[in-house]
């Protein structure tokens, strides 16, 4: 690994594409620390990118900032692509045109990556709460174990920890594994949570989305392990697709080799074993979603080995992550959550079918990715149990039109609320509780216009719950 560090140094080398997330910052760090010469160009500006330059301020980097330049895509021996760029981007076209390598930090990173021991876990929802539950179950078995990828923890700033004998958990999107199917991606153990309409704003279409989540298990061989669900109509058809091994879970059919569900309680089943390992009551997640998410994780951990009884001890503890249906806390006797991360109507809808009745006030709204959402207002409106919807509305926000638009047809005008401000939209809400209501953030959209990102829009609203007097 030393030589190829050294190899790095003095090169010239373009990041495109810091950001507001860990990528771009963590690929920069670990560039400027090898003596490489860095340039980090973005469309951001340097107000807006504050946060992040606050945190490269001790490291030597150029940069240009509310632009892109040609030249720096010309002039230069590498350009690092973060996430969030385009493959189509006419900047990588010119570096192509000039025969410029262009490469990414999970690129990178499995260049000098000393160990073997990958699971990755990919999907459209669900990702980050495998990847957490897969995590605490290895560390809960005393296992070394490290978490990384797409849930802001960069995988550079994380590799000097990993050893021949570390387990990997790597959370990747679809851009990620985009990135790097040059590389031939073979995770030792891949999970596939579901798949279902998402990022239509950046693939032409619905298939090409599906192929890229794929891209998990192409490369995998029959000695490695593909864990899917059995419950998602796209996931379900890799049985057809693939020669490969297949573990199963489902929380609605008795399968194997895999985990289900049975009167109530977990059970893994093999050729060689049934064991019944949970029971309904021992978990602290709400919904369905969470249980195809549960049953996954211990999927994994019951190929590798680890015993049922530290699987369970995992499951009693963990209570879910950060701005995923997450709880944010009561007052006067109304419970917030808060599920910025619901950036699809499928995902909102989840979170609603794990509060059933429970009366719920519910805010929406955001930027489109190029979704339908017939089906999402059809469903709202046979949901008894929503008393209000607050919509969110910004110049920017096309989403929210489409929402309001299909809303009108399906609800009660009168229920729906707009706003453009979050913070006037939580008091709306509160003015429609009552005690033992629930105020839940689903936005069943994305976040860019209003806020920086999905985390900033969870940040602000945890703020406005936290101030409420």
């Amino acid at each position: 690994m030393i030589k190829k560090l050294r190899d790095l140094k003095n090169k010239r080398i373009t990041i495109m594409g810091l950001g507001l997330n860990q990528g771009g910052l963590g690929v920069a760090r670990f560039l400027a620390n090898t003596g490489a010469n860095i340039l980090v160009t973005d469309l951001k500006t340097k107000e807006e990118l504050g946060l992040s330059l606050k945190k490269l301020k001790n490291f030597k980097v150029k940069y240009t900032l509310g632009e892109h330049k040609e030249e720096d895509f010309i002039n230069t021996d590498l350009v690092i692509q973060n996430p969030a760029v385009p493959h189509n981007s006419k900047y990588l076209k010119i570096a192509r045109k000039h025969k410029i390598p262009i490469k990414t930090d999970l690129d990178l990173f499995f260049q000098l990556c000393p160990s073997k021991n990958i699971i990755a876990v990919a999907g459209t929802k669900g990702k980050s709460t495998v990847s957490q539950l897969i995590y605490h179950i290895f560390k809960e078995a005393q296992k070394d174990t490290i978490l990384a990828g797409n849930i802001g923890i960069s995988v550079l700033d994380i590799l000097e920890k990993i050893t021949p004998q570390t387990w990997l958990i790597l959370e990747i999107s679809t851009w990620q594994m985009e990135g790097i199917k040059d590389r031939k991606f073979r995770p030792q153990t891949a999970v596939l949570t579901n798949i279902l309409p998402d990022h239509l704003d950046r693939y032409p279409h619905y298939k090409e989305y599906v192929r890229s989540e794929k891209l998990i298990f192409r490369y995998q061989n029959p000695k490695d392990y593909l864990v899917v669900n059995y419950d998602n109509e796209e996931t379900n058809k890799i049985k057809e697709e693939t020669g490969l091994s297949l573990y199963w879970f489902s929380a609605k059919e008795k399968i194997e080799p895999g985990c289900y569900l049975e009167n109530d309680e977990l059970v893994f089943q093999s050729e060689k074993h049934k064991i019944v390992f949970a029971k309904i009551s021992d978990l602290l997640l709400p919904g369905l979603h969470n249980l195809e998410n549960i049953l996954a994780a211990s999927t994994v951990g019951f190929i590798h080995n680890i015993p049922g009884e530290i699987i369970l001890k995992t499951l009693k503890k963990f209570s879910g992550i950060p701005y995923r249906l997450e709880f944010i806390g009561e007052f006067r006797g109304i419970k917030f959550y808060n599920d910025t991360c619901a950036t699809t109507p499928e995902a909102t809808l989840a979170a609603l079918e794990s509060f059933p009745k429970q009366p719920i006030i519910l805010i929406l709204g955001g930027k489109d990715k190029k979704l339908d959402y017939e089906n999402f207002g059809i469903a709202i409106g046979k949901n008894k149990e929503i008393k209000n919807i607050v919509l969110l509305q910004h110049p920017a926000y096309d989403a929210s039109q489409k929402i309001l638009f299909i809303l009108k047809k399906h609800l009660d005008s009168e229920k729906i609320i707009q706003t453009s401000n979050l913070k006037v939209g939580v008091e709306i809400a509160l003015q429609q509780a009552k005690a033992n209501d629930l105020i839940l953030l689903s936005p069943a959209a994305a976040s860019f216009g209003m806020f920086k990102n999905e985390f900033d829009r969870g940040d602000q609203f945890n703020k406005i719950v936290k101030n409420l007097k």
